[in-house]
Protein backbone atom coordinates (compact mmCIF):
# COMPACT_ATOMS: atom_id res chain seq x y z
CA UNK A 1 0.00 0.00 0.00
CA UNK A 2 1.41 3.37 -1.03
CA UNK A 3 1.77 6.29 1.37
CA UNK A 4 0.26 9.75 1.04
CA UNK A 5 3.65 11.23 0.17
CA UNK A 6 4.36 8.66 -2.55
CA UNK A 7 0.91 9.27 -4.07
CA UNK A 8 1.55 13.02 -4.13
CA UNK A 9 4.94 12.47 -5.75
CA UNK A 10 3.49 10.17 -8.43
CA UNK A 11 0.76 12.70 -9.25
CA UNK A 12 3.29 15.53 -9.57
CA UNK A 13 5.42 13.38 -11.88
CA UNK A 14 2.47 12.90 -14.24
CA UNK A 15 1.45 9.42 -13.11
CA UNK A 16 -2.03 10.73 -12.44
CA UNK A 17 -4.19 7.70 -13.13
CA UNK A 18 -1.92 5.53 -11.00
CA UNK A 19 -1.92 8.13 -8.19
CA UNK A 20 -5.70 8.36 -8.17
CA UNK A 21 -6.09 4.58 -8.16
CA UNK A 22 -3.64 4.25 -5.27
CA UNK A 23 -5.35 7.03 -3.31
CA UNK A 24 -8.78 5.40 -3.81
CA UNK A 25 -7.35 2.11 -2.51
CA UNK A 26 -5.95 3.94 0.53
CA UNK A 27 -9.37 5.54 1.18
CA UNK A 28 -11.00 2.11 1.08
CA UNK A 29 -8.38 0.62 3.36
CA UNK A 30 -8.56 3.47 5.89
CA UNK A 31 -12.21 4.65 5.80
CA UNK A 32 -11.89 6.86 8.86
CA UNK A 33 -8.76 8.64 7.64
CA UNK A 34 -9.59 12.11 6.23
CA UNK A 35 -6.21 12.82 4.66
CA UNK A 36 -6.45 10.45 1.65
CA UNK A 37 -10.05 11.57 1.07
CA UNK A 38 -8.91 15.21 0.91
CA UNK A 39 -6.05 14.31 -1.41
CA UNK A 40 -8.28 12.32 -3.75
CA UNK A 41 -10.75 15.19 -3.99
CA UNK A 42 -7.95 17.68 -4.61
CA UNK A 43 -6.45 15.58 -7.39
CA UNK A 44 -9.85 15.46 -9.14
CA UNK A 45 -10.08 19.26 -8.83
CA UNK A 46 -6.67 19.61 -10.50
CA UNK A 47 -7.93 17.36 -13.34
CA UNK A 48 -11.11 19.42 -13.68
CA UNK A 49 -13.32 16.47 -12.73
CA UNK A 50 -15.53 18.40 -10.32
CA UNK A 51 -18.20 15.70 -10.10
CA UNK A 52 -15.70 13.22 -8.58
CA UNK A 53 -14.15 15.99 -6.47
CA UNK A 54 -17.62 16.79 -5.11
CA UNK A 55 -18.05 13.15 -4.08
CA UNK A 56 -14.68 13.27 -2.33
CA UNK A 57 -15.50 16.38 -0.30
CA UNK A 58 -18.89 14.94 0.63
CA UNK A 59 -17.04 11.91 1.97
CA UNK A 60 -14.93 14.21 4.15
CA UNK A 61 -18.00 16.05 5.42
CA UNK A 62 -19.71 12.77 6.25
CA UNK A 63 -16.97 12.24 8.82
CA UNK A 64 -16.52 15.90 9.82
CA UNK A 65 -19.68 17.96 9.00
CA UNK A 66 -18.18 21.35 9.87
CA UNK A 67 -14.85 20.89 8.10
CA UNK A 68 -14.19 24.36 6.70
CA UNK A 69 -11.86 23.32 3.88
CA UNK A 70 -14.24 20.60 2.65
CA UNK A 71 -17.27 22.93 2.88
CA UNK A 72 -15.60 25.68 0.89
CA UNK A 73 -14.30 23.35 -1.80
CA UNK A 74 -17.61 21.51 -2.06
CA UNK A 75 -19.22 24.87 -2.84
CA UNK A 76 -16.52 25.51 -5.45
CA UNK A 77 -17.35 22.17 -7.10
CA UNK A 78 -21.08 22.89 -7.10
CA UNK A 79 -20.38 26.24 -8.73
CA UNK A 80 -18.10 24.74 -11.36
CA UNK A 81 -20.82 22.20 -12.14
CA UNK A 82 -23.27 25.13 -12.56
CA UNK A 83 -25.31 23.91 -9.57
CA UNK A 84 -25.66 27.49 -8.35
CA UNK A 85 -28.54 26.91 -5.92
CA UNK A 86 -26.57 24.10 -4.27
CA UNK A 87 -23.47 26.32 -4.18
CA UNK A 88 -25.47 29.07 -2.44
CA UNK A 89 -26.67 26.55 0.15
CA UNK A 90 -23.12 25.34 0.89
CA UNK A 91 -21.61 28.85 0.95
CA UNK A 92 -24.38 29.93 3.31
CA UNK A 93 -23.48 27.07 5.64
CA UNK A 94 -19.82 28.04 5.35
CA UNK A 95 -20.40 31.73 6.15
CA UNK A 96 -22.50 30.85 9.18
CA UNK A 97 -19.67 28.69 10.48
CA UNK A 98 -16.97 31.17 9.47
CA UNK A 99 -18.56 34.66 9.43
CA UNK A 100 -15.21 36.45 9.29
CA UNK A 101 -13.84 34.61 6.25
CA UNK A 102 -14.19 37.11 3.40
CA UNK A 103 -13.89 34.57 0.57
CA UNK A 104 -17.06 32.84 1.71
CA UNK A 105 -19.07 36.05 1.47
CA UNK A 106 -17.50 37.06 -1.85
CA UNK A 107 -18.28 33.73 -3.45
CA UNK A 108 -21.78 33.69 -1.97
CA UNK A 109 -22.38 37.17 -3.41
CA UNK A 110 -21.16 36.08 -6.84
CA UNK A 111 -23.46 33.04 -6.85
CA UNK A 112 -26.47 35.17 -5.88
CA UNK A 113 -25.54 37.58 -8.66
CA UNK A 114 -25.28 34.77 -11.21
CA UNK A 115 -28.75 33.62 -10.16
CA UNK A 116 -30.15 37.13 -10.59
CA UNK A 117 -30.77 37.43 -6.85
CA UNK A 118 -29.56 41.03 -6.68
CA UNK A 119 -30.64 42.02 -3.12
CA UNK A 120 -29.01 38.89 -1.69
CA UNK A 121 -25.87 39.56 -3.74
CA UNK A 122 -25.69 43.12 -2.40
CA UNK A 123 -26.18 41.94 1.18
CA UNK A 124 -23.42 39.34 0.91
CA UNK A 125 -21.07 41.82 -0.80
CA UNK A 126 -21.66 44.35 1.99
CA UNK A 127 -20.71 41.72 4.60
CA UNK A 128 -17.46 41.17 2.71
CA UNK A 129 -16.82 44.93 2.52
CA UNK A 130 -17.19 45.21 6.31
CA UNK A 131 -14.52 42.55 6.75
CA UNK A 132 -12.04 44.02 4.22
CA UNK A 133 -13.05 47.42 2.79
CA UNK A 134 -9.95 47.61 0.59
CA UNK A 135 -10.72 44.53 -1.53
CA UNK A 136 -12.15 45.55 -4.92
CA UNK A 137 -14.16 42.36 -5.66
CA UNK A 138 -17.01 42.97 -3.16
CA UNK A 139 -17.43 46.53 -4.43
CA UNK A 140 -17.49 45.20 -8.01
CA UNK A 141 -20.13 42.57 -7.18
CA UNK A 142 -22.28 45.14 -5.42
CA UNK A 143 -21.98 47.51 -8.38
CA UNK A 144 -22.86 44.76 -10.86
CA UNK A 145 -25.91 43.83 -8.80
CA UNK A 146 -27.09 47.44 -8.61
CA UNK A 147 -26.61 47.85 -12.37
CA UNK A 148 -28.49 44.63 -13.08
CA UNK A 149 -31.30 45.85 -10.84
CA UNK A 150 -31.52 49.10 -12.83
CA UNK A 151 -29.83 51.42 -10.31
CA UNK A 152 -27.18 52.72 -12.72
CA UNK A 153 -26.33 55.82 -10.68
CA UNK A 154 -25.81 53.73 -7.54
CA UNK A 155 -23.73 51.24 -9.51
CA UNK A 156 -21.41 53.97 -10.79
CA UNK A 157 -20.58 55.01 -7.20
CA UNK A 158 -19.68 51.42 -6.29
CA UNK A 159 -17.57 50.96 -9.44
CA UNK A 160 -15.63 54.06 -8.42
CA UNK A 161 -15.10 52.52 -4.95
CA UNK A 162 -13.82 49.34 -6.59
CA UNK A 163 -11.35 51.30 -8.69
CA UNK A 164 -10.13 53.21 -5.65
CA UNK A 165 -9.24 49.86 -4.10
CA UNK A 166 -7.60 48.55 -7.28
CA UNK A 167 -8.06 49.94 -10.81
CA UNK A 168 -9.37 47.05 -12.90
CA UNK A 169 -10.90 46.52 -16.32
CA UNK A 170 -14.08 44.90 -15.01
CA UNK A 171 -14.98 47.95 -12.90
CA UNK A 172 -14.26 50.40 -15.71
CA UNK A 173 -16.30 48.26 -18.09
CA UNK A 174 -19.27 48.09 -15.71
CA UNK A 175 -19.07 51.82 -15.04
CA UNK A 176 -18.94 52.55 -18.76
CA UNK A 177 -22.01 50.41 -19.41
CA UNK A 178 -23.91 52.10 -16.57
CA UNK A 179 -22.96 55.54 -17.90
CA UNK A 180 -24.02 54.48 -21.38
CA UNK A 181 -27.42 53.46 -20.01
CA UNK A 182 -27.73 56.92 -18.43
CA UNK A 183 -26.77 58.56 -21.79
CA UNK A 184 -23.59 59.94 -20.20
CA UNK A 185 -21.76 59.18 -23.42
CA UNK A 186 -18.56 61.13 -22.93
CA UNK A 187 -18.07 59.72 -19.43
CA UNK A 188 -18.87 56.22 -20.71
CA UNK A 189 -16.35 56.64 -23.51
CA UNK A 190 -13.65 57.55 -21.00
CA UNK A 191 -14.46 54.59 -18.72
CA UNK A 192 -14.48 52.07 -21.56
CA UNK A 193 -11.21 53.46 -22.91
CA UNK A 194 -9.66 52.99 -19.46
CA UNK A 195 -10.92 49.39 -19.40
CA UNK A 196 -9.32 48.74 -22.78
CA UNK A 197 -6.10 50.36 -21.59
CA UNK A 198 -5.89 47.62 -18.97
CA UNK A 199 -7.22 44.77 -21.15
CA UNK A 200 -6.96 45.72 -24.85
CA UNK A 201 -8.87 42.65 -26.08
CA UNK A 202 -11.88 43.07 -23.78
CA UNK A 203 -14.67 42.40 -26.29
CA UNK A 204 -17.64 43.83 -24.31
CA UNK A 205 -15.72 47.10 -23.90
CA UNK A 206 -14.87 47.22 -27.61
CA UNK A 207 -18.50 46.62 -28.59
CA UNK A 208 -19.90 49.17 -26.13
CA UNK A 209 -17.35 51.81 -27.10
CA UNK A 210 -18.15 51.22 -30.77
CA UNK A 211 -21.86 51.74 -30.09
CA UNK A 212 -21.13 55.04 -28.34
CA UNK A 213 -18.78 56.25 -31.09
CA UNK A 214 -21.42 55.40 -33.69
CA UNK A 215 -24.05 57.33 -31.70
CA UNK A 216 -21.66 60.30 -31.67
CA UNK A 217 -21.35 60.16 -35.46
CA UNK A 218 -17.77 58.85 -35.35
CA UNK A 219 -18.49 55.99 -37.72
CA UNK A 220 -14.95 55.07 -38.72
CA UNK A 221 -13.74 54.90 -35.11
CA UNK A 222 -16.79 52.80 -34.23
CA UNK A 223 -16.04 50.48 -37.13
CA UNK A 224 -12.43 50.11 -35.97
CA UNK A 225 -13.63 48.86 -32.57
CA UNK A 226 -16.14 46.44 -34.09
CA UNK A 227 -13.45 45.04 -36.37
CA UNK A 228 -11.05 44.69 -33.43
CA UNK A 229 -13.69 42.69 -31.54
CA UNK A 230 -14.39 40.50 -34.57
CA UNK A 231 -10.67 39.85 -35.05
CA UNK A 232 -10.75 38.25 -31.59
CA UNK A 233 -14.14 36.54 -31.98
CA UNK A 234 -15.27 36.41 -35.64
CA UNK A 235 -18.70 35.01 -34.73
CA UNK A 236 -19.65 37.71 -32.21
CA UNK A 237 -23.27 38.30 -33.20
CA UNK A 238 -23.75 41.93 -32.13
CA UNK A 239 -20.40 42.88 -33.57
CA UNK A 240 -21.33 41.26 -36.89
CA UNK A 241 -24.68 43.05 -37.06
CA UNK A 242 -23.33 46.47 -36.22
CA UNK A 243 -20.11 46.29 -38.22
CA UNK A 244 -21.88 45.07 -41.35
CA UNK A 245 -24.46 47.85 -41.06
CA UNK A 246 -21.71 50.46 -40.92
CA UNK A 247 -19.78 48.89 -43.80
CA UNK A 248 -22.83 48.80 -46.06
CA UNK A 249 -23.65 52.42 -45.16
CA UNK A 250 -20.05 53.36 -46.05
CA UNK A 251 -20.40 51.57 -49.42
CA UNK A 252 -18.00 48.87 -48.26
CA UNK A 253 -20.42 45.98 -48.49
CA UNK A 254 -17.87 43.53 -49.84
CA UNK A 255 -15.99 43.84 -46.54
CA UNK A 256 -19.22 43.01 -44.70
CA UNK A 257 -19.52 39.83 -46.77
CA UNK A 258 -15.95 38.92 -45.81
CA UNK A 259 -16.86 39.29 -42.13
CA UNK A 260 -19.86 36.99 -42.52
CA UNK A 261 -17.73 34.42 -44.35
CA UNK A 262 -15.13 34.45 -41.57
CA UNK A 263 -17.88 34.01 -38.98
CA UNK A 264 -19.26 31.01 -40.89
CA UNK A 265 -15.79 29.44 -40.98
CA UNK A 266 -15.82 29.51 -37.17
CA UNK A 267 -19.54 28.74 -36.71
CA UNK A 268 -20.92 27.16 -39.92
CA UNK A 269 -24.53 27.25 -38.65
CA UNK A 270 -24.50 30.82 -37.34
CA UNK A 271 -27.88 32.17 -38.45
CA UNK A 272 -26.89 35.79 -37.89
CA UNK A 273 -24.10 35.40 -40.45
CA UNK A 274 -26.33 33.64 -42.99
CA UNK A 275 -29.10 36.20 -42.68
CA UNK A 276 -26.59 39.06 -42.59
CA UNK A 277 -24.87 37.87 -45.74
CA UNK A 278 -28.21 37.72 -47.56
CA UNK A 279 -29.14 41.19 -46.26
CA UNK A 280 -25.82 42.77 -47.24
CA UNK A 281 -25.98 41.20 -50.69
CA UNK A 282 -29.52 42.50 -51.22
CA UNK A 283 -28.36 46.01 -50.28
CA UNK A 284 -25.50 45.89 -52.76
CA UNK A 285 -27.31 43.92 -55.44
CA UNK A 286 -31.06 44.72 -55.32
CA UNK A 287 -33.36 41.86 -56.24
CA UNK A 288 -34.56 43.52 -59.46
CA UNK A 289 -31.21 42.88 -61.22
CA UNK A 290 -31.95 39.29 -62.22
CA UNK A 291 -35.49 39.77 -63.57
CA UNK A 292 -34.27 42.86 -65.45
CA UNK A 293 -31.56 40.84 -67.19
CA UNK A 294 -34.13 38.17 -68.08
CA UNK A 295 -36.68 40.64 -69.49
CA UNK A 296 -36.13 39.93 -73.20
CA UNK A 297 -38.61 42.54 -74.49
CA UNK A 298 -36.78 45.30 -72.61
CA UNK A 299 -33.36 43.98 -73.70
CA UNK A 300 -34.46 43.79 -77.35
CA UNK A 301 -35.58 47.42 -77.21
CA UNK A 302 -32.23 48.52 -75.77
CA UNK A 303 -30.37 46.56 -78.43
CA UNK A 304 -32.29 48.36 -81.17
CA UNK A 305 -31.62 51.76 -79.57
CA UNK A 306 -27.91 51.03 -79.17
CA UNK A 307 -27.73 49.78 -82.78
CA UNK A 308 -28.99 53.17 -83.98
CA UNK A 309 -26.39 55.12 -81.96
CA UNK A 310 -23.24 53.01 -82.08
CA UNK A 311 -20.77 53.26 -84.94
CA UNK A 312 -17.15 52.05 -85.32
CA UNK A 313 -14.63 54.51 -83.90
CA UNK A 314 -17.10 55.93 -81.37
CA UNK A 315 -16.33 56.19 -77.66
CA UNK A 316 -19.24 54.91 -75.56
CA UNK A 317 -19.94 55.79 -71.92
CA UNK A 318 -22.42 53.76 -69.90
CA UNK A 319 -23.74 54.94 -66.54
CA UNK A 320 -24.89 52.11 -64.30
CA UNK A 321 -23.13 49.10 -65.81
CA UNK A 322 -24.89 46.44 -63.76
CA UNK A 323 -23.98 43.09 -65.30
CA UNK A 324 -22.27 44.77 -68.27
CA UNK A 325 -25.03 43.61 -70.63
CA UNK A 326 -25.63 46.93 -72.40
CA UNK A 327 -21.90 47.65 -72.73
CA UNK A 328 -21.38 44.24 -74.33
CA UNK A 329 -24.26 44.97 -76.71
CA UNK A 330 -22.44 48.14 -77.76
CA UNK A 331 -19.18 46.22 -78.23
CA UNK A 332 -20.95 43.54 -80.23
CA UNK A 333 -22.48 46.22 -82.46
CA UNK A 334 -19.05 47.63 -83.34
CA UNK A 335 -18.11 50.17 -80.65
CA UNK A 336 -14.35 50.70 -80.58
CA UNK A 337 -14.20 51.48 -76.87
CA UNK A 338 -16.80 51.28 -74.11
CA UNK A 339 -16.24 52.71 -70.61
CA UNK A 340 -18.93 51.79 -68.06
CA UNK A 341 -19.15 53.04 -64.49
CA UNK A 342 -20.80 51.10 -61.69
CA UNK A 343 -21.13 52.56 -58.19
CA UNK A 344 -21.40 49.26 -56.31
CA UNK A 345 -17.95 47.61 -56.04
CA UNK A 346 -19.28 44.04 -55.86
CA UNK A 347 -21.40 44.54 -58.98
CA UNK A 348 -18.48 46.23 -60.79
CA UNK A 349 -16.16 43.35 -59.94
CA UNK A 350 -18.70 40.80 -61.16
CA UNK A 351 -19.39 42.77 -64.35
CA UNK A 352 -15.66 42.82 -65.10
CA UNK A 353 -15.58 39.03 -64.84
CA UNK A 354 -18.67 38.72 -67.08
CA UNK A 355 -17.12 40.98 -69.73
CA UNK A 356 -13.93 38.90 -69.68
CA UNK A 357 -15.87 35.63 -69.88
CA UNK A 358 -17.70 36.88 -72.97
CA UNK A 359 -14.51 37.99 -74.72
CA UNK A 360 -14.99 41.77 -74.60
CA UNK A 361 -12.27 42.71 -72.09
CA UNK A 362 -10.26 44.49 -74.80
CA UNK A 363 -13.20 46.75 -75.68
CA UNK A 364 -15.21 47.19 -72.46
CA UNK A 365 -13.78 48.68 -69.25
CA UNK A 366 -15.83 48.61 -66.05
CA UNK A 367 -15.03 51.44 -63.61
CA UNK A 368 -15.88 50.80 -59.97
CA UNK A 369 -17.09 54.32 -59.27
CA UNK A 370 -20.11 56.56 -59.48
CA UNK A 371 -20.48 58.65 -62.62
CA UNK A 372 -19.91 61.91 -60.74
CA UNK A 373 -16.34 60.72 -60.02
CA UNK A 374 -15.55 59.82 -63.64
CA UNK A 375 -12.97 62.22 -65.10
CA UNK A 376 -12.10 62.96 -68.72
CA UNK A 377 -8.40 62.36 -69.33
CA UNK A 378 -8.24 59.85 -66.50
CA UNK A 379 -11.15 57.43 -66.82
CA UNK A 380 -12.30 58.56 -70.26
CA UNK A 381 -9.65 59.32 -72.91
CA UNK A 382 -11.90 62.12 -74.18
CA UNK A 383 -15.53 63.16 -73.98
CA UNK A 384 -17.85 60.38 -75.10
CA UNK A 385 -19.73 60.21 -78.41
CA UNK A 386 -22.59 58.13 -77.00
CA UNK A 387 -24.13 57.77 -73.55
CA UNK A 388 -26.00 54.59 -72.65
CA UNK A 389 -27.85 54.60 -69.37
CA UNK A 390 -30.36 52.55 -67.46
CA UNK A 391 -30.60 54.01 -63.99
CA UNK A 392 -34.39 54.03 -63.86
CA UNK A 393 -36.62 52.79 -61.11
CA UNK A 394 -40.31 51.99 -61.45
CA UNK A 395 -41.05 55.73 -61.58
CA UNK A 396 -38.07 56.67 -63.82
CA UNK A 397 -36.45 59.18 -61.45
CA UNK A 398 -35.90 57.27 -58.17
CA UNK A 399 -32.30 56.28 -58.88
CA UNK A 400 -31.18 59.88 -59.47
CA UNK A 401 -31.11 59.65 -63.25
CA UNK A 402 -31.82 63.38 -63.66
CA UNK A 403 -28.77 64.76 -61.81
CA UNK A 404 -26.61 62.03 -63.36
CA UNK A 405 -27.64 63.05 -66.90
CA UNK A 406 -27.19 66.74 -66.09
CA UNK A 407 -23.67 66.08 -64.82
CA UNK A 408 -22.74 63.85 -67.76
CA UNK A 409 -23.89 66.42 -70.32
CA UNK A 410 -21.81 69.11 -68.64
CA UNK A 411 -18.56 67.16 -68.20
CA UNK A 412 -18.45 63.82 -69.96
CA UNK A 413 -20.24 64.08 -73.32
CA UNK A 414 -19.52 65.84 -76.58
CA UNK A 415 -22.04 68.54 -77.49
CA UNK A 416 -23.50 66.36 -80.27
CA UNK A 417 -23.45 63.13 -78.30
CA UNK A 418 -26.26 60.65 -78.76
CA UNK A 419 -28.05 59.37 -75.65
CA UNK A 420 -29.75 55.97 -75.31
CA UNK A 421 -32.51 56.11 -74.20
CA UNK A 422 -33.02 59.63 -75.48
CA UNK A 423 -36.20 60.25 -73.47
CA UNK A 424 -38.43 58.69 -70.83
CA UNK A 425 -41.88 59.42 -69.44
CA UNK A 426 -43.90 58.84 -66.32
CA UNK A 427 -47.28 57.64 -67.59
CA UNK A 428 -50.60 57.60 -65.72
CA UNK A 429 -54.24 56.66 -66.19
CA UNK A 430 -57.34 56.45 -64.04
CA UNK A 431 -57.74 52.92 -62.74
CA UNK A 432 -60.54 50.65 -61.59
CA UNK A 433 -61.49 46.99 -61.72
CA UNK A 434 -62.48 44.47 -59.10
CA UNK A 435 -59.01 42.87 -58.91
CA UNK A 436 -57.35 46.19 -58.12
CA UNK A 437 -60.11 47.14 -55.72
CA UNK A 438 -59.43 44.03 -53.62
CA UNK A 439 -55.75 44.93 -53.57
CA UNK A 440 -56.27 48.55 -52.56
CA UNK A 441 -59.25 48.74 -50.23
CA UNK A 442 -61.15 46.74 -47.65
CA UNK A 443 -64.82 47.19 -46.87
CA UNK A 444 -65.93 44.12 -44.93
CA UNK A 445 -64.90 40.57 -44.19
CA UNK A 446 -66.78 37.73 -42.55
CA UNK A 447 -69.65 40.09 -41.83
CA UNK A 448 -67.49 42.74 -40.09
CA UNK A 449 -67.11 46.35 -41.24
CA UNK A 450 -63.35 46.90 -41.68
CA UNK A 451 -63.52 50.05 -43.79
CA UNK A 452 -61.91 52.27 -41.16
CA UNK A 453 -58.63 50.46 -41.85
CA UNK A 454 -58.45 52.31 -45.16
CA UNK A 455 -57.67 55.50 -43.25
CA UNK A 456 -54.25 54.16 -42.25
CA UNK A 457 -53.38 52.24 -45.43
CA UNK A 458 -50.66 53.68 -47.68
CA UNK A 459 -51.75 55.90 -50.56
CA UNK A 460 -48.76 54.87 -52.70
CA UNK A 461 -48.79 51.16 -53.43
CA UNK A 462 -46.33 49.24 -55.65
CA UNK A 463 -48.36 46.67 -57.59
CA UNK A 464 -46.27 43.50 -57.73
CA UNK A 465 -48.99 41.29 -59.18
CA UNK A 466 -47.75 40.89 -62.74
CA UNK A 467 -50.33 38.15 -63.26
CA UNK A 468 -53.21 40.64 -62.97
CA UNK A 469 -54.10 43.02 -65.79
CA UNK A 470 -55.30 46.29 -64.27
CA UNK A 471 -58.29 48.11 -65.75
CA UNK A 472 -57.53 51.62 -67.05
CA UNK A 473 -60.53 53.95 -66.99
CA UNK A 474 -59.00 56.73 -69.10
CA UNK A 475 -56.59 57.10 -71.99
CA UNK A 476 -52.86 57.10 -71.03
CA UNK A 477 -51.43 60.51 -70.16
CA UNK A 478 -47.77 61.47 -70.34
CA UNK A 479 -47.54 63.09 -66.89
CA UNK A 480 -43.84 64.01 -67.06
CA UNK A 481 -41.48 63.57 -70.00
CA UNK A 482 -37.72 63.91 -69.67
CA UNK A 483 -35.90 64.66 -72.93
CA UNK A 484 -32.31 63.56 -72.32
CA UNK A 485 -31.10 64.64 -75.74
CA UNK A 486 -32.47 68.19 -75.84
CA UNK A 487 -32.80 69.21 -72.19
CA UNK A 488 -29.80 70.10 -70.05
CA UNK A 489 -31.65 70.47 -66.75
CA UNK A 490 -34.74 69.00 -65.15
CA UNK A 491 -36.38 71.21 -62.53
CA UNK A 492 -39.09 70.12 -60.12
CA UNK A 493 -42.61 70.29 -61.55
CA UNK A 494 -46.19 70.78 -60.35
CA UNK A 495 -49.16 70.65 -62.68
CA UNK A 496 -52.83 69.83 -62.97
CA UNK A 497 -53.68 67.09 -65.45
CA UNK A 498 -57.15 66.47 -66.86
CA UNK A 499 -58.04 62.83 -67.46
CA UNK A 500 -61.24 61.95 -69.30
CA UNK A 501 -63.06 58.82 -68.17
CA UNK A 502 -63.51 56.15 -70.84
CA UNK A 503 -65.49 53.75 -68.64
CA UNK A 504 -68.11 53.79 -65.92
CA UNK A 505 -67.80 52.52 -62.37
CA UNK A 506 -65.66 52.97 -59.27
CA UNK A 507 -62.22 54.47 -59.85
CA UNK A 508 -59.75 53.65 -57.06
CA UNK A 509 -56.95 55.96 -58.03
CA UNK A 510 -54.23 56.58 -60.59
CA UNK A 511 -52.00 53.84 -61.97
CA UNK A 512 -48.48 54.89 -62.92
CA UNK A 513 -46.02 53.14 -65.25
CA UNK A 514 -43.07 54.14 -67.42
CA UNK A 515 -42.38 54.63 -71.11
CA UNK A 516 -38.82 54.66 -72.49
CA UNK A 517 -37.87 56.04 -75.91
CA UNK A 518 -34.70 54.22 -77.00
CA UNK A 519 -34.47 56.11 -80.29
CA UNK A 520 -36.87 57.92 -82.62
CA UNK A 521 -38.78 54.71 -83.43
CA UNK A 522 -38.09 52.20 -80.64
CA UNK A 523 -40.01 52.40 -77.38
CA UNK A 524 -40.57 50.21 -74.36
CA UNK A 525 -43.25 50.51 -71.69
CA UNK A 526 -45.04 48.40 -69.09
CA UNK A 527 -48.69 49.50 -69.40
CA UNK A 528 -51.20 48.30 -66.78
CA UNK A 529 -52.93 46.06 -69.29
CA UNK A 530 -49.82 43.90 -69.82
CA UNK A 531 -49.24 40.59 -68.07
CA UNK A 532 -45.55 39.67 -67.86
CA UNK A 533 -43.83 36.67 -66.35
CA UNK A 534 -40.57 38.53 -65.72
CA UNK A 535 -40.08 42.22 -65.02
CA UNK A 536 -37.87 44.54 -63.00
CA UNK A 537 -40.22 47.53 -63.04
CA UNK A 538 -43.61 47.45 -61.37
CA UNK A 539 -46.62 49.65 -61.80
CA UNK A 540 -47.51 51.89 -58.87
CA UNK A 541 -50.99 52.88 -57.73
CA UNK A 542 -51.74 56.20 -56.06
CA UNK A 543 -54.93 55.44 -54.16
CA UNK A 544 -57.75 57.95 -53.69
CA UNK A 545 -59.08 58.35 -50.16
CA UNK A 546 -62.48 57.21 -51.43
CA UNK A 547 -63.41 55.51 -54.72
CA UNK A 548 -64.62 57.97 -57.34
CA UNK A 549 -67.75 56.98 -59.29
CA UNK A 550 -67.04 57.68 -62.96
CA UNK A 551 -69.31 58.19 -65.92
CA UNK A 552 -68.05 58.16 -69.50
CA UNK A 553 -66.71 61.54 -70.54
CA UNK A 554 -66.28 62.74 -66.95
CA UNK A 555 -63.14 64.88 -66.52
CA UNK A 556 -61.04 64.18 -63.45
CA UNK A 557 -58.40 66.69 -62.42
CA UNK A 558 -55.21 65.18 -61.02
CA UNK A 559 -52.56 67.12 -59.10
CA UNK A 560 -49.19 65.86 -60.38
CA UNK A 561 -45.76 66.75 -59.02
CA UNK A 562 -42.21 65.48 -58.76
CA UNK A 563 -39.15 66.62 -56.79
CA UNK A 564 -36.58 65.10 -59.21
CA UNK A 565 -36.52 61.90 -57.14
CA UNK A 566 -40.16 60.83 -56.67
CA UNK A 567 -43.50 61.65 -58.33
CA UNK A 568 -46.87 62.05 -56.62
CA UNK A 569 -50.43 61.97 -57.92
CA UNK A 570 -53.75 62.72 -56.21
CA UNK A 571 -57.12 64.27 -56.86
CA UNK A 572 -56.81 68.01 -57.30
CA UNK A 573 -58.43 69.88 -54.44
Amino acid sequence: MKTIDSIKSAFKQGQRAEAIQACAQLCAAEPSNLEPKRLLALMYVVLGNFAEAKTGYQAVLALRPNDSDALFNLAVCERELQHLEAAVEVYTTYTKAHPNEIEGWVNLAECHQQLGQHPQAIAAAERAIKITPTLFRPWLIKADALKAAGDHAGAIKQYKNANQCEPNAASYLGMGLAQQALKQLHEALDSLTRALGLVPKLIPALIARAEILDAMGRSQEALNDYLAALAIKPDHEQGLKNASGLLVALNRGTEALELFNKALEVSPNLLVAKLGSAWATSKMVPLWHVPMMNESHRNDAYFEGIKTAVQPGKLILEIGAGSGLLSMMAAKLGATQVVACEAEPLVAKTATEIVKTNGFADTVTILSKISYDVAVGKDLPEKADVLIHEIFDSAIIGEHVLPAIEDAKKRLLKSDALIVPHAASIMIALMGGEAAGKYLRVESSHGFDLSHFNSIASKKIPFYREDIALTPMSAPVDAFRFDFMNQDSYPVEDKILELTATAEGPCYGVVQWIRIELDSTTTWENPPTDIRSTTAWQRTIYRFDQPLQLTKGMVVKIAASHDRASPWFDLAK
